[in-house]
């Protein structure tokens, strides 16, 4: 695996970043056509988050909690999460490089995942952007300097800040990179352009514990900075967290003891993070 070239990197934020911050997936890469906007009012979905359910238990180390988010500094948006124990699941990272397929689809591809969600941003040609790794099969470059990092590694899963420990080439069983950084060591993460717009978001972070959180804003709409507030002010513990693919590409699936329950995408994607019980 090769390190990114820090120029190659520098060009790719300054170009797409404004555009992935709307929470869309790019139409062309590196610039061009301008992304599809994300819709303002949410679809009607499968299912919608209740106000407030607390922590509820569908599976050995999968937790669920939905909540009627109202952040400090302001806004308001629901909230799916979900709060996965490594020392009882595991984690792949999915990829169908130029193909995409519906959350709903990928749950029936992966009839043994617990739950199923969207990974990092992608190209008018449905291929990744940054680096992905799925089952030890690495695709595309790192981003340097910016983004985060989902990675399991022998069996260690961590959610990773590229700012401040950047990707030198180390093996990787699976990974999926996106951006913004959110929470860094437990601190707000600078805030750059684009944190006030609004859009469906995904989030990923870990908490003091080692514990893997999925949120997930399916239909309704949140600015990062909102987000970033509430993370930073919330009782989940974050230690780190930065945002994955969002807008169109925002989509969760779950299994649980009712049945299943799944948030839809609004486009096909090409890769998804799926988690299974060890």
């Amino acid at each position: 695996m090769k390190r990114h070239a820090r120029g190659r990197a520098a060009l790719l934020a300054a170009a797409v970043i404004p555009w992935l911050l709307l929470g869309c997936t790019l139409t062309r890469f590196p610039g061009g056509v301008a992304p599809t906007p994300t819709p303002t009012l949410a679809p009607v979905i499968e299912a919608s988050p209740e106000p407030e359910s607390g922590w509820q238990i569908i599976a050995p180390g999968v937790e669920r909690r939905a909540a009627l988010i109202t952040p400090e500094g302001g806004g308001r948006f629901r909230a799916v999460m979900v709060r996965l124990q490594p020392a009882l699941v595991s984690f792949r990272v999915h990829y169908t490089a130029g193909e995409g397929r519906s959350i709903e689809a990928w749950q029936d591809r992966l009839p043994g995942a617990l739950a199923v969600f969207n990974a990092g941003f992608f190209d008018e040609s449905r291929h990744a952007l940054g680096l992905l790794v799925s089952d030890g099969q690495v695709y595309g470059q790192s981003f340097w300097g910016f983004g985060g990092m989902f990675q399991v590694s022998t069996g260690q899963v961590r959610v990773r800040s590229l700012v401040s420990e950047p990707y030198q080439g180390e093996w990787l069983d699976q990974a999926a990179q996106a951006f913004p950084m959110l929470i860094e060591g437990g601190q707000l993460a600078p805030q750059g352009e684009g944190f006030d717009r609004r859009s469906r978001r995904t989030v990923i972070g870990q908490d003091g514990s080692g514990r893997v959180i999925v949120i997930a804003v399916p239909n309704s709409t949140a600015s990062f900075a909102e987000i970033q507030d509430w993370l930073y002010h919330s009782d989940l513990n974050l230690s780190t967290a930065f945002a994955l693919d969002g807008g169109r590409s925002t989509g969760l699936s779950l299994r649980t003891p009712a049945g299943d329950e799944a948030y839809s995408a609004l486009d096909q994607l090409p890769s998804v993070i799926a988690v299974y019980p060890r």
